[in-house]
């Protein structure tokens, strides 16, 4: 009897190994396949949830970030990689409050400028702005376009904002990107598909 009662114990000893053994393995390939599909998807779940924000809050955006959305924004495509644009950013208070309600109040403005003198350039500008806005949306950042920024900087009183740009002969600022932390979280505005059309 005594012999029997060990041989089962063993039995069931033997099986519980086995299975726990087992299942580190498979609990290790589901996350590798979570992470993989995780990536696969993150592009698109970045450019689906990116929002316009017109709301942030005071806290600056940290430099390690601010340096990853710039990097991301310099690696977009440019035609014949002429990379023809300048960017500035402006983090000062005093230039802040000169402009301030042209950017909500962000604690960063990303200033984007164009080259005079190449065609492709406003192109290229707007594909930079795009890996900009989708870096930053990345790290739960918020950003806004702002395009009335350049009627502030053809005033008068922009004359001075535009010197403490010191932009490169032959550029000007084209457009402006509000930078900040999120006060708030709007929902997705409807798009119109109508405006696409697949011709094969």
């Amino acid at each position: 009897m005594k012999l029997n009662n060990i041989i089962m114990m063993s039995f069931v000893v033997l099986l519980l190994l086995s299975s726990s053994c087992g299942q580190p393995v498979n609990k290790e390939k589901e996350e590798e396949k979570k992470v993989e599909e995780k990536k696969e998807a993150s592009a698109i779940d970045v450019i689906m949830s990116r929002r316009s924000i017109r709301s942030y809050k005071s806290e600056q955006i940290k430099d390690e970030e601010l340096n990853t959305i710039l990097e991301c924004g310099i690696n977009a495509p440019s035609a014949m990689n002429s990379q023809s644009w300048e960017i500035r950013v402006i983090q000062n208070p005093e230039i802040l409050k000169k402009i301030e309600g042209s950017f909500h109040n962000a604690p960063t403005l990303i200033v984007i400028a164009s080259a005079t003198d190449n065609f492709f350039s406003p192109v290229d500008c707007g594909l930079l702005g795009q890996n900009i806005l989708l870096a930053a949306e990345s790290l739960d950042i918020g950003t806004c376009v702002v395009g009335n920024f350049t009627n502030f900087l053809n005033s008068p009183e922009g004359a001075e904002v535009v010197r403490s740009l010191e932009l490169s002969e032959g550029y000007k600022p084209l457009y402006s990107i509000a930078v900040g932390y999120k006060n708030e979280r709007p929902e997705a505005k409807p798009r119109d598909k109508g405006k696409i059309k697949i011709i094969k």
